[in-house]
Order: structure tokens, then sequence, then C-alpha cells
């Protein structure tokens, strides 16, 4: 990703460890794609960090034995050469296309994203800036995947220095290799004992062992590997197959959420990395493989690649491009692919061959003038971008009320409600207009639902990101991640305002109504498979219940289908998923006015191919499908159990017949 592709005289150059970088790059993009062909493929960034750290270290230790020091500016010249200006210029892009692409929540997100990546501390923001569900539900960052580059940033102010300062003080190649094996075990023991999640994956410290050992493998080890690699190949090289393979199995059939990756099994990892190094260098199979033209030429344009490749796929997306899941990703690889061309030729070429900007000055100038203004430019452009998530109701599709008031027209022949009396059945074919209550997915699937409307359906949408059904202050996933919703609307008090206004009240949450609460002034968490959460969800029934009883309105309550099987975004954790259904259900049976509309039988599993290009983000309906959707299965669903209700209303005398409104102790099938 960003190791030299050529070095100098002091370090020869090796085809092999290009093609290796070529392998790792795709494993990450393949795992970006989402297409869950290598959920394992963020390895790949492990083995940039190795590789990085073998190739810096052979460098530095080179220098400190030809010229008996380190130039310490000479080298982060050369690294600020070789990465400022690719970044600079992709972080510069992502701002200007997020003031165009990107809602305000989202920009405001982008905003801290591009200046913490500006200044090369995105993994620690990524760990300490909390977040909310709704900020990271609605879209990842574009600037996400720049946490790997601060890292190594980081580490490249460390690592000469320490390298430097033992050398001054007398130690040589095999003793710092020593130090650089302790500092690894360090790192390793570091994780251990981290119960964070995010801070294993995102830490300085934590992931400094796999560019550690890979610094290790420069000192102990340096000068044998370069004597190896013009020696013929050996008969037992064709077994360095079977690391580069390991890699490849790992990256196929692990995932982010794997535990052996927070364990500190990384650092095995590395390992693995540091004997697909010296295959890459030595004469044999492997070096030949990774030798070929296609894995150099992508290895050599791999930093350009992994900046771009992120980006491309956050926006160049099934929302905006209307094709299948391997199609779009065929055009997001041929995008990338574009624009890294450019990048290396317009960009990183000229400067880091030192074509534009000769001197140190004019260079360490440039720098410090281009960061400032990537950082004026996020803060100006995006300054107006908020926190705050638009929680007004919307009016998708207009249709008169037809059930909650009679009135009949003397100057017409039309009855626009004729209920004046309890019929044994109720006339199925008129006009419904419903108010839709919740998360995003109730956003989501009001607005399929308002697209597949032919005139007879009405949709109030008053479904935010985020937003549990009960009013509360705080919401924690299965991660331990804390946020803030007080942003939320009161769903009571929306329901009140439009009881008038729709035939029915239709209840959809999603993950946001799975997840631990804490409701303000209180420092209770209350958990989903607590009696409480239960407790709290009947009473805020029943309060609906109270509103809508004048009128005479029923409750449809969507069910909460599986979502893509990914915590560390979603919080599905499946406990909560069944607790929740439980709830439905039980309001299902001991309501008479209350009926739960199943549609989780249309869908596909949301981790198949199939249900990835219905739910693109393992959760929402794509535009298309959800539309289509709509038509065939959610609207006559949903009109179904509407009609089954009012039969049901009717027949047990929960609904009056002539006020119309409900005898609540009589809608309680149980009590």
């Amino acid at each position: 990703m960003t190791e030299e592709s050529h070095q100098p005289a002091s370090l020869a150059h090796h085809r092999g460890l290009d093609g290796l970088r070529g392998i790792a790059v795709i494993l990450v993009i393949i795992f970006h794609s989402g297409l869950n062909w290598l959920p394992g493929g963020f390895l790949g960034v492990s083995v940039f960090f190795t590789l990085s750290g073998f190739l810096i270290t052979s460098l530095l230790i080179n220098e400190c034995e030809n010229t008996g020091r380190i130039n310490l500016k000479a080298f982060w010249g050369r690294r600020l050469r070789r990465l400022a200006p690719a970044s600079l210029v992709v972080i510069a892009g992502v701002v200007g296309f997020a003031s165009w692409l990107s809602t305000s929540i989202e920009a405001s997100r982008i905003k801290g994203d591009a200046i913490s990546a500006a200044l090369y501390f995105s993994n620690w923001r990524f760990i300490y800036s909390g977040h909310s569900y709704g900020e990271l539900f609605a879209s990842p960052s574009p600037l996400q995947h720049l946490w790997s580059l601060s890292i190594e940033e980081q580490l490249y102010v460390v690592v000469p220095v320490l390298i430097a300062g033992l050398f001054a003080i007398g130690l040589r190649r095999r003793a710092i290799g020593s130090v650089m094996l302790v500092a690894v075990a360090g790192s390793t023991i570091a994780t251990m004992f981290t119960n964070s999640h995010e801070l294993i994956y995102y830490g300085t410290h934590n992931r400094a062992a796999e560019l550690l050992l890979g610094s290790g493998l420069a000192c102990l080890c340096g000068r044998r590997i370069e004597r190896v690699a013009v020696q013929k190949a050996k008969p037992w090289s064709t077994m360095y197959i079977v690391p580069l393979l390991g890699v490849i199995v790992l990256a196929r059939f692990s995932s982010v959420d794997s535990p052996w990756v927070y364990s500190g099994a990384l650092t095995l990892f590395a390992g693995l990395s540091v004997i697909c190094l010296i295959a890459a260098v030595q004469a044999g199979p492997v070096r030949s493989i990774l030798s070929s033209s296609p894995l150099v030429r992508i290895g050599e344009v791999s930093y350009g690649l992994y900046l771009i490749h992120w980006p491309v796929i956050v926006w160049l997306n099934s929302d905006r491009v209307d094709l299948r899941p391997t199609a779009l990703f065929g055009m997001q690889v041929v995008v990338t692919a574009v624009l890294t061309l450019m990048s290396y030729w317009l960009i990183e070429q000229p400067i880091r061959r030192r074509r534009v900007l000769l001197s140190a000055r004019w260079a360490g100038g440039s720098f410090v003038v281009a960061v400032a203004g990537t950082v004026v430019l996020a803060s100006s452009i995006l300054a107006s971008a908020t926190n705050e998530v638009d929680t007004t109701p919307e009016v998708l599709v207009t249709v008169a009320p037809t059930t909650s008031f009679v009135e009949t027209s003397h100057s017409s022949s039309t009855t626009i409600v004729a209920n004046t009396a309890v019929p044994s059945h109720v006339d199925r074919t008129g006009p419904l207009s419903v108010l839709v209550i919740g998360d995003s997915t109730a956003e989501n699937i009001a607005t399929a639902l308002a697209q597949a409307s032919d005139g007879s359906l009405g949709v109030i949408s008053g479904g935010v990101l985020g937003c549990p059904l009960l009013k509360v202050a705080q919401v924690r996933d299965r991660k331990d991640s804390q946020q803030d919703v007080t942003y939320c609307p009161d769903n009571e008090r929306l329901v009140h305002d439009h009881v008038s206004d729709v035939d029915a009240i239709v209840v959809v949450a999603g993950v946001a109504n799975q997840w631990a609460y804490q409701y303000a002034g209180s420092d209770v968490w209350i958990e989903p498979d607590s009696d409480q959460y239960k407790a709290d969800l009947d009473k805020f029934l029943e309060n609906i219940e109270a509103i809508v009883a004048p009128r005479g309105l029923p409750i449809l309550v969507f069910e909460t289908p599986p979502v893509r099987d990914n915590p560390k975004i979603l919080g599905d954790d499946i406990a909560a998923l069944v607790r929740w259904a439980e709830v439905i259900d039980e309001w299902d049976a001991n309501w008479h006015s209350v009926k739960m509309v199943p549609y989780a039988d249309a869908l596909s599993d949301p981790n198949s191919d199939e249900g990835k290009a219905e739910r693109p983000d393992g959760v929402h309906l794509a535009e298309d499908f959800g539309r289509e959707l709509a038509r065939v299965t959610l609207i006559p669903r949903l009109r179904d159990k509407y009609f089954d209700i009012l039969d049901e209303m009717n027949q047990t005398g929960c609904r009056s017949a002539d006020t119309h409104s409900l005898a609540l102790d009589l809608c309680r099938a149980a009590q």
C-alpha cells in the first residue's frame, strides 16, 4: 500500500514484493465490495503493515551501517513525497463530492474524518468519536479506510527515531532486531488484555506488532534474504506455496468478527506474511507467480488503488447505478483503475521523482499549505452540516382517511364512508391511508409503499434514522457503543398529531428497537432480554391505543426480518431480534385492534447474493426491489390485515357501531 516500489541502490528491488503487494490490495478491494467472496480480505492490510515494516527498516538499517547515522529529515521527506500528495488530493476530492452527494449528517461525519485523515490520526478518531447509530447506518464514511495510513504514518515517526537512538548507543542489527521482537511481544500482550474490539482493530499500539515483526525480520535476516535472492531455486522452495495459500484461505473463511482477530493472533498472521515475503524474494514457484506482470503492475499502483477504491465503492453504489452486484463491482473496479492511473502519472510520480517541487523547502512548505488547505476546505465546504436529523413527518402520498369518521355528501351520491352499523364483513375495496412510525426501516418501507401506491394508498412517513419506538435518551448496541438519540421524535406525540389524517397506524421498528436503552435522567440500562423492556413497550402500545381510541384506528405492526450478519455496524443480536418478535406476537394475540404484517418470507437470506441485491446494506430495501415487493406483497398484506382487524373489532364489539371509537377493555383479547 505505502511501501516504496523502487528502492535506493543499497536495497535491491524485488518484483515479487510488488506482486505480494498486488495480492494484498486485491484482497482488500474484494473485501470492500460487499459481495462476501472474501469476508476476511481485510487481512490484506496486515500484509501491507508487515511489508512496510520490512522495507522501511531495511532502508534505515542500511543507512545506519553505510553512513553511521539516519538522516531523519531526508527519510520523512521521502515518505511525505510518497504518501501525502495522493492522499490529500483524495481527501479534498471526497470533501468536494460530499457537499454534493451526502446528507447533512453524513457530511458532518466526513468533515471530521477529512480533518483527522489529513493530520494522520484517523484511527484514533474512529475509536473515540462515538459516531451515532444513525450516522453509521445511513452510510459508511468514504474516508474510513485511511485509518491504516494513519497507523503507518505514526509508526514511520516512531520506528526511525527508535532505530537511530538504538544505533547511537551502540546496538547493531541483531540487537536492534531483538528490541523489535520485544516490542512485538509487548504489542501482542496489549492486544490480549484489551476488551474493546475497536481499540484492538484501530489502536496504533495494538496493530504495531504486524509492522514491527517486518522490522525485526529486516534486522535479523535482511542480509541473508538479499543473498538467497540471487541464488538458484531450492528443491523445497515449492513449499512456500502453502503460506501464500494460507493467507488466501484465511481471507476466504475469516471475517471481521472472527474471535481470533481480536485475540492477539494477528501477530501469528503477520508471521505468515513474513514467510510470504521471504518466498516473494527467494527463487522458486511463488516468486515466479508473484513476479508476473499483472500482479507487479497492480502492486506498483497499489497505494493509489487503496486510496481511491473505497470512496468509489461508497458512492458508486446500487442506489445510483441500477446493476446487479457483480456487474456493479466490475464498474467500480474500472472507475477505480482509471482514477488510480491518473493519480499515479499526474500526481504521485511527478512529485516522487522530483520533477516538481524540487527543493526540500518548497516541498515542505507545499505540504504544510496543502494540509492546512484541506482542513480549511473541509471546515468551510461542509460547515453547514450538522448532527441534526430531520424528524419532520413527510406526506408521501395523499389519500383522504375513510374509517375514522362518517361523512355522507349531500351534494353528491358518493358516500365517503358508510359504516353506520356493525356489518358482518367490511368493504375491502376502499382506499386506505396510514401513518408509518419507527426507525430508518420504517422510512424505507414507507417510501416503498408510496412508490407502489396506485392512488388507493396514502402514506405519511414518520420513520427516523436510528430511533427506537420509545422516547429515550441513549441506546447501546451489543458492542457497547453508546449513542445519543435525543434527536428522535416522540412517537406518541406524532400519532396524536396525525390521528385524524389516517385510517391506521403502521409500526415498523428494526434494529434500533433491539438495543439496550436509557431514559433521560437515569443511569439504568434496560436490556432487550429484560422484563422491563417488554413492560415499557406494552405501555407504549397502551398509550398509542388510548390516543387512537376516539377515532377507532387499528394498529398494524410489520415483523422484523433478520438482517445481514454484521453486528459491528448493525447490532443484529439474534436474541434481541427474537425478543422483539415475541413482543410483536403477543401484541397480535392480546389485542383485537392490533395485527402483525409478515413479510420475512418474501426476502432472501441477507447474506446471499440475492439478499445483497434486495438489501444492499443488509437492512434496507433497494429502491427497485422495494417498490416491487410493496406492489406484490406488502400492500396486499397490509390491506388484508387492516380489513381483518376491522372485521375482528366489529365482531367483538371492540369498535362502537355508532361512534366508531374503541372500547379498550373489549379490545384486549387477553388481560
